[in-house]
């Protein structure tokens, strides 16, 4: 650990094999850890302690299955979205791993997916996808139809360079990791449901 800097563990995940991990969601009200491997097209889950429960996905294009998938979040009623990069989607699944749903297609337009990278929900339930190729930060409804794109490549406010994670807080401030700016920008959702 760094000085000033207090190193908690490192977390074993219960002899489990990693191959490429990109990104993790946790679940505190079912004590699950989500890792997304990459590399294995998978996603592992892990109790708190990190002892293994299990996996989903397999390398495919079908529903359920990845081709690459990178990031991972859990929304507020314990579904999980992933981002399936080279099947240019977005999938949802259930706490234990069944697929729900996906949205999304290769493209470079409004609404497409080019190089999805993170992905987020508000508190009231909308998708926000940031796509680093487009330089921009989509907003979704729970079925996939697009409601806004924010941004454009360039370096003032608003605008992004390579965009690649986002995190959105409990009262909706929504920050976005703007990898070539070497910056976070930080916005606010302030309309209601849709």
């Amino acid at each position: 650990a760094e000085p000033g800097q207090e190193r908690l563990r490192e977390f074993e995940l219960g002899g489990a094999e990693l191959r490429q991990p990109t990104g993790i969601a946790y679940d505190a009200a079912r004590g699950r850890l989500y890792v997304v491997d990459t590399g294995a097209h998978r996603v592992q889950v892990h109790d708190r302690q990190g002892a293994p429960l299990g996996t989903f996905g397999a390398r495919g294009e079908g529903e359920g299955e990845f081709n690459y998938p990178t990031m991972i979040w859990c929304d507020a009623q314990g579904r999980l979205l992933v981002t399936d990069s080279l099947n240019f989607r977005v999938q949802t699944f259930d706490a234990d791993g069944r697929a729900l749903g996906r949205f999304g297609r290769s493209g470079d337009g409004s609404g497409d997916m080019a190089r999805h990278k993170g992905v987020a929900t508000d508190r009231q339930g909308h998708v926000y996808v940031v796509d680093g190729l487009l330089h921009a930060l989509q907003i979704f409804d729970v079925s996939g139809r697009l409601l806004l794109r924010v941004g454009a490549q360039g370096t003032e406010a608003g605008e992004f360079w390579l965009p690649t994670g986002i995190y959105i807080d409990g009262a909706d401030r929504i920050y976005v990791a703007d990898s070539y700016n070497r910056r976070v920008q930080i916005f606010r959702y302030v309309g209601g449901p849709t």
